[in-house]
């Protein structure tokens, strides 16, 4: 299981009630990208972000870890998605493009000096570590500024090559300082290139790519487990239980996910026999698409996923009877639903955030509620914002959708209170500010503004102002 930090992390205490949850569901390690929420010192130490774990934490996450036989594997991003250092005035220098805060600039020979740090400072935190995840996915810019261009002129490189250049000088130094480490990275950057390429990248005997794909049907390259087999004799795969169905989606459509598992299974049944090893999956949830993103999916409402999604990988199918087994290990009165905006019962469940999980289903009606009225016919043929700005209602009309709005605001406004309480069990104030906020505070703000105006407007009947 992928565990990432970059938005909404959970309390350590939470780890201790989930992790049992996990290898009751087979899961076998975690791969965690810290980000902003590793206890950076030294130098580094502007990255940690206000709730970063302490050095403490840290080793409590490994031990509860292990004490759930579940390995650890840290991501350290050394290339792309960098936001969470390239934000701070001290690293603004590194960027590859000045305006733009994603990339580092790998011909910056402070950009490898910072990597490498920020790299030694966890590993020194992970003493039993015997894998380490390099990340270097979706690198968007490479090769703009000045000083890559002036480099790629003198040394004859493409953008692709100056790519394999900062990733391998990455992997040259964790063989030189850490030789018992296996490094991992994203495959996105290399699935296009041509296998002579790639086979000249010299990364083939550095690292192990772990090839990624969330959607339903599958669109990688065609030659793409040939050409990594000849390059790669180990091989590692990451599907997706939360977080890829859309950026500022806040519940899990399980049936999607479902079907990611399902297919990922019928590609390895034929292509995995192609490495020397399968190494095994990475069950990614992301909590928000890049460091400026709001937050998306949260991990207590979407365990239902990552539990199914574990038992399809470890059973190779998904049947009636797995949805039941499942639903009953979640102590759920009726079978978990693997479509949720469609519920026609809330269950009642028991498992670490079962409370976030339930108010989460209970916000998803309200919401529907919610976009039903903004875009009832009604209310934009006699509510709209233009009669609301000019005082101009039929109280025939208005009186009812304004009992219809106070009705969805009530609800909204306990959802708000309850969820408030039980996210506050699981997440630092800083999570459960900014989800309430997004979400139900938007919405209440939002019909609060049009009651109000209502309200004001009734009695004021009168001719339409151009």
């Amino acid at each position: 299981m992928a565990m990432e930090n970059k938005g909404a992390p959970p309390k350590v205490d939470y780890f201790e009630k989930v992790f049992p949850l996990l290898k009751s569901f087979g899961a076998t390690g975690l791969l965690i990208e810290y980000e902003d929420m590793f206890p950076y010192w030294g130098d580094l130490e502007e990255i940690a972000c206000e709730y970063a774990y302490s050095k403490e934490a840290v080793e409590r996450i490994q031990q509860l870890a292990a004490d759930n036989d579940l390995i650890v594997i840290p991501l350290v991003q050394t290339f792309g998605h960098f936001e969470f250092v390239l934000k701070h005035d001290k690293f603004v220098s590194l960027r590859e493009v000045a305006t733009f805060p994603m990339a580092l600039c790998p011909s910056n020979p402070d950009s490898l000096t910072a990597v490498t740090m920020m790299m030694d400072q966890v590993i020194e935190l992970h003493p039993a570590l015997q894998w380490f995840h390099i990340g270097a996915d979706e690198v968007y810019h490479i090769g703009v500024c000045d000083k890559c261009k002036k480099r790629m002129s003198q040394e004859n490189l493409t953008t692709q090559q100056l790519f394999f250049a900062h990733t391998q000088a990455v992997l040259l130094y964790l063989k030189a300082k850490h030789p018992n480490l296996k490094p991992i990275m994203w495959d996105d950057m290399l699935r296009f290139t041509e296998l002579p390429v790639l086979q000249g990248s010299g990364l083939g005997g550095l690292v192990e790519v772990m090839v990624w794909h969330y959607l339903t049907n599958f669109q990688l390259p065609a030659d793409i487990w040939d050409k990594f087999s000849q390059v790669f004799p180990n091989i590692w795969v990451a599907s997706a239980f939360k977080g890829a169905t859309g950026s500022s989606v806040y519940t899990t459509n399980i049936k999607y996910h479902v079907e990611n598992h399902l297919s990922w299974l019928q590609i390895l049944d034929k292509e995995k026999t192609k490495f020397n090893n399968f190494r095994g999956f990475a069950i990614t949830g992301w909590q928000r698409y890049d460091h400026y993103a709001i937050l998306c999916e949260l991990l207590p409402q979407a365990l239902p996923s990552l539990a199914i999604c574990l038992s399809i990988i470890n059973k190779g199918t998904f049947s009636f009877d797995i949805h039941n087994e499942v639903s009953k290990q979640l102590k759920s009165n009726c079978l978990i639903p693997i479509n949720a905006p469609h519920l026609t019962e809330i269950p009642h469940s028991e498992f670490p955030g079962s409370d976030v999980y339930k108010a989460m289903l209970e916000f998803i009606r309200v919401d529907l509620a919610f976009d039903d009225f903004m875009n009832n016919e009604a209310r934009l043929t006699w509510m709209n914002e233009y009669h609301l700005k000019r005082n101009f209602a039929n109280p025939v009309h208005v009186e009812p959708l304004l009992a219809q709005a106070v009705e969805i605001l009530d609800s909204l406004q306990m959802i708000y209170k309850s969820l408030q309480t039980t996210l506050s069990q699981v997440f630092y104030p800083n999570t459960v500010e900014e989800w309430l906020t997004v979400f139900p505070g938007y919405r209440i703000a939002k019909l609060s503004e049009v009651i109000d105006t209502v309200r004001n407007n009734l009695g004021h009947n009168k001719d339409m102002q151009t």
